[in-house]
């Protein structure tokens, strides 16, 4: 199975594509330009505190993964090897997890390798180890990195279990979906250590659309050290948002409409060298 990786590299390689693209603010983004290259599978933007939004360019990369090409679960990779820090407050009636019953696939990060990780650059690592998929931002500050890989899914409700040990303000992760066989165009639900969510959408050009802004989620504001639930109830152009199974939002948008790949962003704003936590990565079936 190939994969869509998406890593942030400031400097000059073969397999690089540099470029800049801003954070939202007050729902509203302006245009710059950046020198940039081409890379097959290696893509970057940034994120400014300026919140320009710079566009890059990237060439087309077709993996061969289609839905039913789930990424390959070790024997000790099973839904019942869950690290001791994944949470066990009991389910509430309205949590997905309890509506919707068990899982369509559960990824626990308890081996030695995953789809997304063995990646390591001067902007971000994806690896996994210790139970987790460790994903951490490292030289240049709002610089957003991804990696996509399958499973592809369009109605589904996707939950991945996070922690930020170590971080402040607005640094962040994102769960990305809908990813397109490009890589260039997804979803993505953001969190923040400062304990908000915002749903984005990420378009051709590294152009970072709003779809909701962030805004504060009770549940988050306890801080990110222990672990959190977060996912994304998608059904056509509906999305709803869960925190520790509590639906804190929604929103709508008709633009990605077909199944796409799944991954995860980071970019970090006060903590060089700020490391995500993914304990466990699920989805269900949305009838």
């Amino acid at each position: 199975m190939r994969k869509i990786v998406f890593i942030s590299l400031f400097v000059i390689t073969a397999l690089v594509i540099t470029g800049c693209s801003p954070e939202p603010k007050q729902e509203q983004l302006t245009d710059d330009l950046v020198a940039t290259q081409v890379s097959l599978i290696l893509t970057e933007t940034a994120i400014q505190t300026a919140l320009q939004q710079i566009p890059t360019h990237t060439e087309t990369l077709e993996p061969s993964s289609t839905p039913e090409e789930e990424p390959t679960v070790a024997p000790s990779e099973t839904p019942t090897d869950i690290p001791t820090e994944t949470p066990t407050s009991t389910l509430t009636a309205s949590d997905p997890a309890q509506v919707l019953g068990q899982p369509a696939w559960t990824y626990d990060f308890t081996g030695d390798t995953s789809p997304w990780d063995h990646v390591d650059t001067d902007q971000a690592s994806f690896k996994t180890g210790g139970g987790f998929l460790n994903l951490t931002a490292k030289a240049n500050a709002n610089w957003h990195s991804w990696y996509l890989s399958a499973p592809t899914l369009k109605n589904a409700y996707v939950e991945t279990t996070i922690q930020m040990p170590a971080c402040s303000g607005a640094d962040r992760i994102g769960l990305a979906v809908r990813g397109s066989s490009d890589g260039q165009q997804f979803y993505f639900l953001a969190i923040t250590c400062d304990g908000r969510w915002g749903l984005f959408r990420m378009s051709e050009n590294v152009t970072i659309n709003t779809v909701s802004g962030f805004q504060e989620a009770k549940e988050l504001t306890v801080g990110l050290a222990d672990p959190h639930r977060v996912g994304i109830w998608m059904r056509d152009n509906s999305f709803r948002i869960f925190v520790d199974g509590v639906e804190v939002g929604s929103a709508t948008d008709s633009t990605l409409t077909n199944a796409g790949y799944t991954g995860f962003l980071i970019a970090f704003a006060n903590t060089p060298g700020f490391t995500v936590k993914v304990a466990q990565l699920k989805y269900w079936n949305v009838p």
